[in-house]
């Protein structure tokens, strides 16, 4: 594990673990969730190549079709690609700076390409850049994510403003593109408490969301890079947390390359790179 800390903040990073971010404290308070040893019990993780759902794992890019394995127990579809559950390695350390990365090879993912996470600090926020790179000499498909958890308390409230979300079948695949209303507000804002079961990526996210805390005492802006239009928000029944989720496209974007530009799905072509930022800064209340 490796701690980085600036001001009152203090960052905990296992890259071991998913290349997991594990804790996130403002002083002696949880700005993230605080994670276990486990990838899905941490406080944030990378989602690269692809972000969230590709439906049963299967996708056709360039005339071919290309089956994946699933790899989260008994979901039916493909989940999140391979960050997540990979061992990252130590690349750079400082005070305030860390940088981590893993390569993969052609597998049933048939494109090499190597991963980065940089993670930077100041007195008040925490930055973390996700970085793709092809290396490889045909296109390959990306998204790119990344997937904090919050703590969910009674006061809890998320504010962003959007302008549509996709309402998702049982197995959470988008299937209709309807208002940003439709299930939740979150651009009156959403008391986190008093929202239904929420598994849904939202259009049109112009950062940054307004995360508030009035039992912890904090207030959270989560901003992103440009190129994170998408803002996936889980809300799931009778847990501590909820996740926010900035992304460059929506689940099973794959799948829907007629509409790239509506879903992001987005084509790495070989050597080039490709990055996103989410910036989380914190305010005491």
């Amino acid at each position: 594990m490796i701690t980085l800390g600036r001001g009152a903040l203090e960052i905990d990073i296992s890259p071991e673990i998913g290349g997991a971010v594990t804790r996130l404290d403002c002083g002696d308070v949880p700005v993230l969730r605080h994670g276990g040893l486990k990838v899905l019990d941490a406080s944030c993780f990378p989602l690269v190549p692809v972000a969230n759902r590709i439906e049963n794992g299967v996708f056709k890019f360039g005339g071919k079709e290309y089956r994946l394995p699933l790899n989260f127990a008994d979901h039916p579809h493909a989940l999140h690609g391979h960050g997540w559950q990979t061992a990252w390695r130590v690349e750079t350390v400082s005070r305030d700076k860390v940088a981590i990365a893993y390569d993969h090879a052609r597998d049933a993912w048939p494109w090499a390409y190597s991963a980065e996470q940089v993670f930077s600090m100041t007195d008040d926020a925490v930055s973390m850049v996700l970085t793709l790179r092809s290396q490889d000499d045909k296109p390959m498909p990306y998204s790119l994510g990344l997937h904090p958890y919050f703590p969910r308390r009674p006061g809890s409230k998320v504010t962003a403003k959007v302008d549509g979300m996709w309402r998702a079948d049982s197995t959470m695949i988008p299937t209709e593109l309807v208002a940003a209303t439709d299930l939740i507000d979150l651009n009156a804002g959403q008391i986190v408490s008093k929202a239904p079961f929420v598994d849904n990526t939202f259009t049109g996210w112009q950062g940054p969301a307004r995360i508030e805390q009035p039992e912890l005492g904090l207030e959270i802006m989560l901003k992103a890079s440009a190129n994170c239009g998408f803002f996936h928000v889980f809300i799931p029944e009778g847990e501590d947390y909820f996740c926010a989720e900035p992304t460059t496209a929506m689940p099973n974007a794959l799948n829907r390359p007629e509409s790239a530009g509506e879903t992001g799905a987005g084509v790495l072509e070989p050597g080039q790179t490709v990055s996103m930022e989410m910036h989380i800064s914190v305010r005491k209340l």
